[in-house]
């Protein structure tokens, strides 16, 4: 492979990610002395980004690298997005600055404690189906009963919207962010993705219109929507786009994002003779197995940024206007940072991987993340002895989020 060929893989097609990543073409292009291009039809190409330094490098310089045009493969077209300025996610400085601290005013110490035992309640609730299903039926699909419906009732406590609307707004979700209508997709093109994804996306903006101009009374007094409503600081509110944009985001990045996390990371502690019960003999250990699932199985693969001045990164001159694909995937595998960096190491430390990113667009959600992922594991090893596999992943195509659509255990309880 040269710097200058434009594929070996075909990066911009979600075929190419089942029925994994493509985490040996990542590892070549890591050893290229520039960055990778691919040239895409109908769509800006782009440079790839494979190595753990430039990636912190690209994330962390907002000025030379911006959100604006668009943050995935499918969004970007070379011009700039419609919801930059509005949108935490596609902004850059100074007005990231204006809607952070906003944003984040409405999610306190208090409001995070707030929800530790809704969360818990969840996690209960659906370990308890779980084991009902498995008794009656001797297998259970670990999406469908636990890794779906945990991030759908988790984000709909958090947003504050009723129980009976969280399905259908899980489902616009997924469409918006996975570009496919549910499990069992297969890989559309480019222009059907962005169909699929604007549906989903206007879908989700309706709701949010209907529910807090025309319902407001079902919405949580304690939910984000409400929170981002009311929240004033320095004499500073959101407007009525800002609010609307920033929960359509929040109601994207905190569904599949965990969902496929948690799944994935069953799966290889399923897979391993011994871990589960590691895990089970103390429960302190749970932290840095987290850690190294968002690591090991990336749930959100990419971001894009477009180069604002002339630059240069890996070898690599790069002009105004050129889009780079920073492979957080990629990232996470580099052998620079991460002893053998292929392997699910349980107790990996330390575990400076960056599924969270950094710098100034460092996940919202992180903190609720990992409160969920904790939860739900305490409480599978605290009444499950063992995980035993009866499938593989089922991989949903995609280029952006690591989607797993099936994985069928057998739960031995405790």
């Amino acid at each position: 492979m040269t710097a200058t060929e434009s594929r070996t893989v075909d990066l911009a097609s979600p075929a190419e990610f089942v029925p994994q990543p493509p985490y040996e073409a990542w590892a070549a292009m890591r050893r290229l002395p520039e960055l990778h291009w691919q040239d895409r039809e109908g769509a800006p190409g782009f440079y790839s980004v494979t190595r753990h330094d430039h990636t912190r490098t690209v994330l962390r310089d907002v000025k030379t690298y911006s959100s604006e045009w668009g943050m995935t493969l499918d969004s970007t077209l070379g011009t700039r997005d419609p919801a930059a300025g509005l949108m935490i996610e596609l902004t850059d400085r100074p007005r990231h600055a204006r809607l952070r601290k906003l944003v984040t005013a409405a999610i306190t110490p208090q409001f995070v404690a707030s929800l530790a035992p809704i969360i818990q309640g969840h996690a209960t609730r659906l370990v308890d189906a779980a084991l009902r299903d498995n008794r009656s039926e001797g297998m259970v699909n670990v999406v469908t009963a636990l890794t779906a419906p945990m991030p759908r009732l988790t984000i709909g406590s958090i947003l504050g919207i009723p129980e009976e609307d969280q399905e259908r707004v899980a489902a616009m979700a997924s469409r918006a962010i996975t570009g496919t209508e549910g499990p069992g997709a297969a890989a559309p093109t480019l222009a059907e993705r962005r169909r699929c994804s604007e549906t989903g996306n206007n879908e989700l903006l309706m709701y949010f219109v209907e529910i807090i101009e025309g319902e407001p009374h079902r919405l949580s007094e304690n939910g984000m929507v409400r929170r981002l409503m009311d929240i004033e600081l320095d004499e500073a509110r959101l407007t009525s786009d800002e609010v609307l944009l920033n929960c359509l985001n929040l109601a994207i990045g905190g569904y599949e994002t965990t969902k496929n996390a948690v799944a994935a990371g069953l799966y290889q502690l399923a897979s391993r003779p011994g871990a589960w019960q590691w895990l089970r003999e103390d429960h302190a250990r749970i932290d840095a197995m987290i850690e190294e699932m968002l690591r090991f199985d990336t749930p959100a693969m990419h971001l894009i940024r477009t180069v604002t001045e002339p630059t240069t990164l890996g070898g690599t001159r790069l002009a105004e206007g050129d889009t780079v694909c920073v492979w957080l995937s990629a990232a996470n595998r580099d052998p620079e940072v991460f002893e053998a960096p292929d392997e699910f190491r349980i107790d990996r430390s330390p575990n400076s991987h960056l599924s969270f990113t950094i710098g100034p667009h460092f996940c919202l959600g992180a903190v609720l993340a990992r409160l969920e992922m904790r939860s739900l594991f305490a409480e599978l090893l605290t009444r499950v002895e063992s995980v035993e596999p009866l499938s593989g992943l089922v991989r949903r195509p995609s280029n952006f989020i690591a989607g797993i659509d099936r994985f069928d255990v057998t739960l031995r309880p405790a």
